[in-house]
């Protein structure tokens, strides 16, 4: 009954937004694609960053004849991005023609063509880069039962149009044949939002901007904790008593300025009051901070539990520690045993006091390489942007 449920109201959702889809068909009447024209968009339309943002950085400074647009909802704070980046908000009359007129589209996350107006054409290409690399939780056609109608429907027409996805290990290619309903070209050359982990002449200017941000000094050493999301959207599997934990990493990072950082997942966006999180000395929030690996970069240590942000950060050999109280009821099953993983994992607040203060860093840097290396298959290098660079030149529509 419930499936019957959401089955008649994503049918009264696509009715809603047949309107739009005729002016998007009344936008593409007379309109021609333009060759190297780029749409990009982020988490929804919410957000300049992930990969398609590090594609942009690198199209910007090395292939200067693509033209490059980023698509906003309204309200979307757009003071972060390039001046060299093209504008447009979404459901408005130009973003019905950009629709109609780009030859390549890049993003992140799942999305269906019919409910962003959008009707692929002949020529254009589509790129979808998806927000992650190596998983913890299980994901798409594996929690398919849990995902609801609406979002397999989409992520199903998602695959079934798109011309590119990309992967930086060998476990990760082979999770997208497996699970996201996907049969096109791999570009198993890495993801571009890893790219600036290898880029270290950036590292201090992101340190820099961050810590003036969130008003934190040049000495202190800063410590992320950025978890996921739980489905039911309590904050209970959050809550840390950082006056208590406070003292155990100054102790860990051996110095008394440590600032924490808490990055909550963007689902969690106008829709719950963190507040209750954050209300510590020397803890701010950073839910809003435009770009998750900046964040990455400028941090010391990472907290964290279920997301995917442990293997990103930790391609820069620094400590990361999983804090999760609700192993056992997480709603999402997993692709690896916690204790084939090389982060140690604290089910309690004196689980985690425990780990602060025992932890092994010789131990823990071997395991990462092994890890690493043969679990999981890393090809990342530093160039994931330039090889996609290269599939769009290849493939593109010049104009004669």
């Amino acid at each position: 009954m419930k499936r019957f449920g959401e089955i008649i109201a994503y049918g009264l959702s696509c009715a809603v937004k047949s309107f739009g889809n005729l002016f998007a068909l009344f936008a593409r009447m007379g309109s021609s694609v333009q060759p190297r024209r780029v749409v990009c968009w982020a988490y929804n339309f919410k957000q300049y960053g992930c990969n398609p943002r590090y594609l942009t950085d690198y199209l910007l400074e090395h292939h200067t004849d693509f033209e490059i647009y980023w698509v906003f909802r309204r309200g979307v704070d757009v003071s972060q991005v390039d001046p060299r980046v093209k504008v447009v908000r979404f459901r408005t009359w130009a973003y019905l023609k950009l629709m109609a007129t780009a030859e390549f589209f890049v993003t992140n996350s799942r999305t269906e063509p019919y409910r962003i107006y959008w009707h692929k054409r002949p020529e254009q290409k589509y790129l979808m880069l998806w927000h992650g690399g190596v998983a913890l939780k299980q994901i798409e056609r594996d929690v398919e039962s849990k995902l609801g109608f609406s979002y397999v429907h989409k992520a199903k027409v998602d695959s079934r149009v798109a011309d590119l996805m990309i992967s930086g290990c060998r476990m990760h290619t082979e999770l997208i044949r497996s699970a996201f309903w996907y049969d096109g070209e791999v570009l198993e050359r890495g993801i571009p939002r890893n790219d600036i982990f290898f880029h270290h002449e950036r590292h201090a200017e992101f340190r820099r901007r961050v810590e003036s941000t969130y008003g934190i000094s040049p000495d202190s050493r800063i410590v992320l904790y950025a978890p996921t999301f739980r489905r039911n959207m309590s904050l209970e599997p959050y809550r840390i008593d950082w006056s208590r934990v406070l003292p155990a990493l100054r102790r860990m990072l051996r110095t008394e300025n440590v600032s924490v950082i808490v990055r909550m997942h963007p689902n969690f966006i106008g829709k719950a009051d963190t507040s209750s999180l954050v209300a510590y000395d020397n803890v701010v929030d950073g839910t809003l901070y435009h770009d998750m690996q900046e964040l990455l970069i400028a941090s010391d240590m990472l907290i964290t539990d279920y997301s995917s942000s442990m293997f990103d950060f930790t391609m820069q050999r620094r400590p990361c520690l999983l804090y999760a109280t609700d192993v056992a009821e997480y709603d999402r099953g997993y692709y690896f045993d916690f204790r084939d993983l090389p982060f140690p994992l604290a089910e309690s607040e004196d689980a985690l006091l425990k780990l602060i203060e025992e932890f092994d860093m010789e131990g823990y840097a071997e395991s990462l390489d092994n890890f690493f290396t043969h679990r999981v298959g890393l090809v990342e290098d530093g160039h994931a942007a330039e090889a996609l660079a290269e599939w769009m030149e290849r493939s593109s529509e010049r104009c004669e």
